[in-house]
């Protein structure tokens, strides 16, 4: 029993060696530690949103942020659906002369965007009160306590990094930043 474990050390080695090398995770990833200073992104535009989707809202906020005046009602024609995804989001965010990228963000990620006056879309899968699952919000700012959110019917809230965090890692972390082509 032991020989064949000493054939097969050199090999779990290598795996080992192939994994860091190649950049797989190893290791769970060091928890967040939440920051001790706070920063707003100022002027970003709020919209209301009625129906309580959030998306059309979040979309006109970061478009106009970004040089392209959008309002929600504009962006919920546009998108023309119910409950509009990531993806029609980003196209239309891009046929309209923007940049737009979704990715699954981390909450160090969250906080140098904020840093770089730099507003971004997130998705929530679980209720973060009061900000329900499913709802999309924008970031724009943090404190030692939560992101700062606009969501719907909420201006410049901070959820608690717990309950957003939650809900943000249910949705794998669903960020969608849209940016100005000229600031890029």
């Amino acid at each position: 029993m032991k020989r064949n474990f000493l054939r097969l050390l050199p090999g779990a080695v290598l795996l080992l060696a192939v994994m860091a090398a190649s950049g797989c995770p190893m290791a769970r990833p060091a928890p967040f530690v939440n920051p001790v200073e706070s920063r707003l992104i100022l002027q970003v535009p709020f919209y209301s949103d009625e129906a309580g989707l959030c998306g059309p809202s979040a979309l006109a906020s970061v478009m106009t942020y970004g040089g392209r005046p959008t309002t929600a009602e504009e962006a919920a024609m546009a998108l023309n659906q119910e409950r509009p995804t990531a993806q029609s989001m980003a196209v239309w965010a891009r046929r309209e002369g923007l940049s737009a990228e979704i990715f699954s963000g981390a909450p160090e990620q969250l906080v140098e965007a904020v840093k770089a006056h730099k507003p971004f879309i997130v998705r929530l899968d679980r209720d973060a009160p009061p900000i329900l699952r499913g709802q999309y919000a924008v970031v724009v700012g943090y404190t030692p306590d939560g992101p700062v959110l606009n969501s719907c019917a909420i201006h410049q809230q901070i959820i608690p990094w717990k309950d957003f965090l939650a809900g943000w890692y249910k949705s794998t972390n669903l960020s969608i930043m849209i940016e100005s082509l000229a600031t890029i």
